[in-house]
């Protein structure tokens, strides 16, 4: 009779659990998309790790060009972990929040300024969460939609400088053009647009370098 070998038997288990772990791997993926919202404009950043971990960096700056705020959120798979909102300029204001990677629960909690640290009220953390939620839904929908965020130094009608060094052509509208030409007669001028199927929207024109801005979110 033919002796059966166990080797084989005792090495597929290894194998079917590299395999499996294999399965839970994504392929990286980074987005740069926004918005126009009621009061001013909302820029975002996605990445998303091969091991699921999500950065959602945003910036909120005002129409009436008052303090622009900066959000970032890391979530682990579905799970929000963690919540921190600052000021980019004027006072120092920030809000940070973390919670339990198990059950969610809140491990820390505190708004920052500059002369006192307090601990969040229920309704400030729950408005924080449910902005995190909106926000990642928001985040989400454009990137389905192929909304996507670009930004570069304007250099003349048409023509833009990205913020990777490139030299880019698009059909800014004549009144776009118009303002970014007489912006630019004071200083460099940084725009931020959006480009999707539907066609083109300015976002923002400032004589401020957005491109440093631009958070690394696969670092963070």
């Amino acid at each position: 009779m033919r002796l059966l070998s166990y080797r084989p038997l005792l090495i597929l288990p290894v194998i079917c659990s590299l395999c499996s772990c294999a399965l839970f791997k994504t392929k990286p993926e980074s987005h740069a998309t926004g918005y126009l919202a009621d009061r001013g404009v909302v820029r975002i950043w996605q990445h998303t790790s091969s091991a699921g971990f999500t950065t959602l960096d945003t910036i909120f700056t005002p129409f009436n060009g008052s303090n622009e705020t900066e959000t970032r959120y890391h979530w682990n798979q579905q799970q929000l972990v963690s919540i921190s909102k600052k000021s980019l300029q004027g006072p120092e204001d920030s809000l940070d929040a973390r919670f339990s990677r198990i059950d969610g629960t809140t491990t820390f909690m505190q708004r920052k300024s500059a002369v006192n640290r307090q601990p969040l009220t229920v309704n400030e953390l729950e408005l924080a969460k449910f902005e995190a939620q909106r926000i990642a839904e928001v985040s989400r929908d454009l990137i389905s939609g192929r909304v996507a965020l670009h930004q570069g130094r304007w250099l003349a009608a048409q023509q833009v400088e990205s913020c990777e060094g490139a030299l880019e052509q698009f059909s800014f509208e004549n009144k776009d053009n118009a303002q970014l030409n007489r912006l630019s007669r004071q200083a460099p001028v940084y725009v931020a647009w959006l480009d999707a199927p539907e066609g083109q929207q300015v976002l923002l024109m400032t004589a401020r370098n957005i491109c440093q801005q631009r958070p690394d979110v696969e670092k963070k």
